[in-house]
């Protein structure tokens, strides 16, 4: 399986991801009671409606759906979610001393643009990750999408630690084991998946001049 990269020049105007719990059940009994339980094998599925408007998405569109061959091979998509979770505080050159002065090359200091990165090792199939804070943004927002080793997850506890870094609880499980150092990317999280049947994402040009593609998507493990 290849596995490309999401073409910038497509942009989707709705876009659905949740995951898959994939619970099992023994069947409802006659009195409406049932057992379930979770199989631990949740994955990402993702609906994205994308327009195709200029001849430049048309032809990008027609390139992506030829290259993943319906379900064969992959490509790495994410949501666009940057302003409903944490940021990282910009970059703030020129930071005199508390004198007011500067260095004497006539600078100053630097502060912020620090990315989070993990600050523990986790195994695969953790479901807890601990990550130096960097200048995120603080709290950590529950709720917010994160990238780690390629894959993507969603914070669904948080604990500030006194040492400058905090421990997150995620869904779903890690993918693959993490070491301390690795990136924590917080605003473009992407996650390798492949079309959830081979005619997914077929459209239509109206007049030669403009379509709608609806790709569903599951994720790549």
């Amino acid at each position: 399986m290849i596995i490309y990269d999401w073409p910038s020049i497509l942009v989707a105007n709705a876009e659905r991801f949740h995951i898959d719990a994939r619970t099992r059940s023994g069947g409802e009994t006659i009195n409406g009671r049932e057992q379930v339980v979770g199989s631990g094998l949740g994955r990402w599925v993702a609906t994205l409606t994308v327009p195709l408007n200029t001849p430049a998405k048309i032809r990008a569109m027609r390139s992506l759906l030829a290259k993943l061959d319906g379900r064969s091979n992959g490509v790495r998509v994410g949501p666009c979610d940057c302003r409903n979770g944490n940021r990282l505080v910009p970059i703030i050159g020129g930071i005199p001393y508390g004198d007011q002065s500067l260095h004497t090359d006539g600078a100053g200091f630097m502060q912020g643009g620090i990315a989070p990165v993990i600050a523990a090792p986790a195994a695969a199939g953790s479901t807890q990750i601990t990550i130096q804070n960097g200048s995120t943004q603080l709290p950590v927002l529950e709720g917010s999408f994160l990238g780690v080793g390629g894959y993507l997850y969603v914070v669904v506890g948080v604990t500030p630690n006194p040492d400058e870094t905090t421990g997150l609880d995620i869904r779903p499980k890690l993918r693959t084991a993490v070491s301390e150092d690795d990136p924590v990317e917080w605003c473009k999280a992407r996650a390798p998946m492949r079309l959830a049947a081979d005619d997914s994402g077929a459209f239509e040009v109206q007049l030669a001049r403009m379509g709608t593609a609806t790709l569903d998507l599951v994720e790549v493990w």
